[in-house]
């Protein structure tokens, strides 16, 4: 069955990826403490007028999304809330995905009135004038660092409960209203981004961030937290497909032939950990990083891929028309390049499909499937089938890469190593045995809560209450650390 956690990521997402794989990140400031622009992150609104503004005109939709997704994204390493919205205002920005979204961003209130915002702002007083007071409380909080939600609010809101509103604004981090805002400044936004004041001076304002409904919902996708999943009866392991059978985004390697390793001049292709082409156990320098992705994608697709699989993969994002010399120039220089150091061409082309030749080159996630199929079919299974599976899988998929269409492929594979341990685990008759398998698996996914949940429990059950809340305690805190909340099995702690 499909894992829907497996998905391919967006489309806007895969080609912001793309973009930034292989770029050099900024230089830290110096003095500045690692992680620091986490626990600082920029302000999403500091276009915008201390004192809020209303937006109209034909980009104001997608100058809303532009700040509702920059003030989510900010704040997503934070556990509280960043950003409240009006349920009217949802609908026009988001689609058809509005209600899905709003249940699963951790980040983000929907209010149906302004009267029930105050309980995300604590900061705001109501029933007090503005004034000295407003101007006093925002430079308090420009002082510390700190400040209330982003508010997006539909225009009717704004009119019905304009003191209500601007007792919020002045603990708000930043404020729009979606229409005219007599209580403030209003800008036109066109669809490019540029401002300009509706009334009084035409000068240019700010330019603003401005998303397209698809864009919105691809970014957003990706933080929101996914709907529990019921487990499927029988299940045991950590993952969600323990049959073996190759879940969306995975390869289906399982059936493909294996070539013996007995030749004279052998060409091996790794992709469990950092992959590498070698020859006779040397490597073979793979000149452009795009042709490395060729080889890694044709050794997770060992039936092939055609032209537009591969462009769509390794260049999102860019115009199909383009990518087409693109992949051929990549495809022939890999080919010269192993056809100089082996002597041999590994990469079929036939009616538009390319594919890794398995009589030329030997692929290490083959032999893992390998060993998965065996362990997963055969009729009686023993430690032996597993520790198969465990043996063959020498690191994550492409490990380190950041490749967008990397990551359903890297949590297949990953999966299949963590039922191996949880199987060895369930077997074993030694309890101390049994929760060396699961630290084993809780050393490859550090985040799994299954794993967790499973050695605590074996920690109880030899007497080590002490370790048992170590462990509960520390995967608590990593997931703080990752801006991950403790939900579903993390949270059913044994007692």
């Amino acid at each position: 069955p499909d894992d829907p956690d497996l998905a391919p990521l967006p489309p806007t997402v895969a080609a912001v990826q793309a973009a930034l794989a292989d770029s050099t990140p900024p230089p830290t400031e110096p003095g500045a403490s690692a992680g620091s622009s986490l626990l600082h992150p920029p302000t999403a609104g500091q276009a915008l007028p201390r004192t809020g503004v209303g937006l109209t005109g034909p980009g104001a939709q997608a100058a809303a999304r532009g700040l509702l997704v920059t003030s989510l994204l900010a704040g997503h390493h934070h556990p509280t809330v960043s950003v409240v919205v009006t349920r009217p205002v949802l609908a026009p920005l988001l689609g058809p995905t509005a209600a899905t979204l709003a249940r699963r961003l951790p980040g983000l209130a929907v209010i149906d009135h302004l009267g029930q915002a105050a309980q995300f702002f604590p900061g705001s007083r109501f029933g007090r004038g503005l004034g000295a007071r407003d101007q006093s409380q925002r430079d308090a909080q420009e002082d510390t660092g700190t400040s209330g939600p982003t508010l997006i609010v539909d225009a009717p809101s704004a009119r019905d409960s304009a003191d209500t509103l601007a007792v919020l604004t002045a603990a708000s981090a930043a404020v729009a209203v979606l229409g005219r805002w007599p209580a403030g400044q209003t800008w036109q936004v066109d669809r490019s981004g540029h401002t300009r004041p509706l009334d009084g001076d035409r000068s240019a304002g700010p330019r603003v961030c401005v998303l397209s409904q698809v864009t919105a919902t691809d970014l957003l996708t990706v933080i929101a937290h996914p709907d529990p999943v019921p487990p499927h009866p029988g299940t045991s392991g950590p993952s969600r497909n323990p049959t073996g059978q190759p879940a969306r985004g995975e390869a289906g390697a399982q059936d493909h032939p294996v070539r013996p390793g007995n030749d004279k001049r052998r060409l091996e292709l790794r992709v469990l950990g950092e992959p590498r082409l070698l020859l006779d156990g040397h490597p073979v320098a793979i000149r452009r990083t795009a042709a490395l992705q060729v080889l890694v994608f044709l050794a997770a697709h060992p039936d092939g891929a055609d032209t537009r699989e591969l462009t769509e993969a390794i260049w999102p994002g860019l115009p199909r028309h383009s990518l087409t010399g693109r992949l051929y120039t990549t495809v022939s220089d890999l080919r010269a390049t192993i056809r100089s150091a082996a002597g041999v061409s590994i990469i079929e082309h036939s009616d538009d499909r390319y594919r890794l030749d398995p009589t030329g080159v030997t692929v290490d996630l083959w032999h893992f499937h390998h060993a998965v199929r065996d362990a997963t079919t055969a009729v009686t299974t023993d430690a032996t089938t597993w520790t198969a599976v465990i043996d063959a899988y020498s690191g994550d998929f492409a490990a380190r890469r950041a490749w967008p269409w990397l990551d359903p492929i890297r949590e297949a594979t990953r999966r299949h190593v963590l039922d191996a341990h949880a199987a060895l685990a369930a077997a074993s008759p030694d309890a101390r045995q049994a929760l060396e398998w699961l630290q084993a698996a809780i050393r490859i996914d550090p985040y799994n809560a299954d794993l967790h949940t499973r050695a605590v429990t074996a920690l109880i059950a030899i007497g080590d209450h002490d370790a048992a809340n170590h462990l509960r305690q520390g995967y608590t805190r990593r997931l703080a650390a990752a801006g991950i909340l403790p939900t579903g099995t993390a949270d059913r702690q044994p007692a």
